[in-house]
């Protein structure tokens, strides 16, 4: 059943900042659709992108999630790709997977979600998301049983969890895998657009058809819309029809089914507002996981709030029908970080 959202209130930034969110919704509404946990149910994650540099502005963010977590509380985070910039890794055991991933996050204890990037698939030029196969390695890492940690969650180049595991969920996830619909092309046959679009397309539909958890959140790198440098689906870096297989598949599949769709590849943060072309979803941006850059049209789409050249990442908090998120800034020179805005989202049948 497709479904609308409405936008309910705003949080204050002081209680934000404290931890502190609304109690627990009493009634939620009856919907044949789903199943309900128990109301006091809370899941609480991270929601960061473009990540992978191993440098200063990587570690600050880790930080800066640390502080957040201990203070709010974290299940898992979900990454948007470009794990390991600039050009992917060369086998399972490559040392960036330490460099760039195990080392940052050495301090924080809970699993990472993990979605491909353009650089993690790079054939030629970084970033030209033309080599599917080395994205394929990512995937190998996850199946490593002598890693430094278990945090790094990649089953497969797209795949689902919920949360809570093991209980009635509350929220069922959808990683997709971007690159191949949205990418330049990979000459591959096994990764041709066409084809990869309509499997994916295919299990996405019969994923949410399939889900009875209240909450359903597709996320991945490449963004439907896009306020920053590389625009939206279907005219990517100002180029007519580039991302048009992927503007199509999440056109046909998510939109409406999705609640929320989270994305990266622009290096900053953005919460954008359901667009006509998207009925039913809404969309986050948090592609300032450890680089910053400035818009490169900030009038473009709809939002309720933005942040270029500024690093940081969204804390997202779900209980019964509501959806409260916090987009955290982290300043790149001197690493303090601050609750820069805050919303409220319900779930409207």
């Amino acid at each position: 059943m497709k479904k609308t959202l409405l936008s309910l209130a705003l949080t204050g930034m002081a209680a934000s900042a404290m931890g502190m969110s609304k109690p627990a919704p009493t009634n939620p509404p009856v919907d044949e659709t789903v199943v309900y946990p128990p109301a006091d149910t809370v899941v609480r994650f991270i929601a960061i992108g473009d990540t992978g540099t191993g440098k200063d502005g990587q570690y600050k963010v880790a930080a800066a999630m640390e502080s957040v977590c201990a203070a709010r509380g974290c299940d898992f985070a979900i990454g948007m790709g470009d794990n390991i910039y600039e050009d992917g890794v060369d086998g399972e055991r490559d040392i960036q997977f330490e460099l760039k991933f195990e080392d940052p996050y050495k301090n924080i204890n809970f699993p990472f979600y993990m979605s491909l990037g353009n650089h993690d698939n790079t054939w030629i030029i970084a970033g030209d998301g033309a080599d599917n196969d080395r994205g394929e390695l990512q995937v190998d890492y996850h199946y490593r049983t002598d890693r430094k940690s278990n945090k790094w969650q990649m089953p497969a180049r797209y795949y689902k969890f919920e949360a809570p595991q093991n209980a009635t969920p509350l929220v069922t996830f959808f990683s997709m895998d971007t690159n191949p619909t949205a990418s330049a092309g990979d000459p591959s046959n096994e990764y041709n657009k066409d084809d990869y679009s309509a499997k994916q397309g295919k299990w996405l539909k019969e994923g949410f058809a399939a889900s009875k958890a209240p909450w359903k959140i597709a996320f991945g790198h490449h963004p439907y819309i896009s306020n920053g440098r590389h625009g939206n689906a279907g005219n990517y870096d100002g180029l007519a029809g580039q991302g048009r297989y992927f503007r199509d598949m999440v056109n046909q599949n998510v939109c409406g089914n999705a609640d929320v769709i989270f994305t990266g590849h622009d290096h900053d943060l953005q919460w954008l507002k359901e667009t006509e072309s998207c009925p039913g979803t809404f969309h986050i941006l948090t592609g300032a996981g450890a680089k910053t850059r400035g818009f490169g049209d900030a009038n473009r789409n709809a939002v309720y709030w933005q942040q270029d050249n500024i690093l940081g990442f969204f804390f997202v908090e779900l209980q019964g029908d509501e959806f409260r998120g916090t987009a955290y800034t982290v300043d790149p020179v001197s690493g303090d970080y601050k609750a820069a805005y805050s919303r409220t989202m319900q779930r409207q049948k």
